[in-house]
């Protein structure tokens, strides 16, 4: 079974996927089930850690839609979001 990919590596692969599809929103559920690679095994905690330090860092936005599920996105600040390092790991 391949290893839980570091918070690092994790929030490089949401923002490679932000940077193929700018206009993607998603819960976390449909983050862990469809932005990220099908090999990966990564826990849904691990998955909200990496999304509070992109929103931290302008990255992503979080909305709440009409019915009250919270969606992530491309941060309107963030267009080069595939240039920006994540920093730590």
């Amino acid at each position: 079974m391949e290893a839980q990919p570091r918070l690092t590596e994790l929030v490089d692969a949401l923002l490679r996927y932000l940077h193929r599809h700018p206009d993607a929103a998603d819960t976390v559920d449909g983050i862990c089930e469809w932005w990220l690679p099908r090999h990966w095994r990564v826990d849904r905690q691990k998955v909200e850690a990496a999304l509070e330090r992109m929103e931290a860092q302008g990255l992503v936005r979080r909305r709440e839609n009409a019915d009250r599920h919270v969606l992530f996105s491309r941060a309107e600040s963030s267009e080069n979001c595939s240039e920006r390092s994540s920093g730590q790991g």
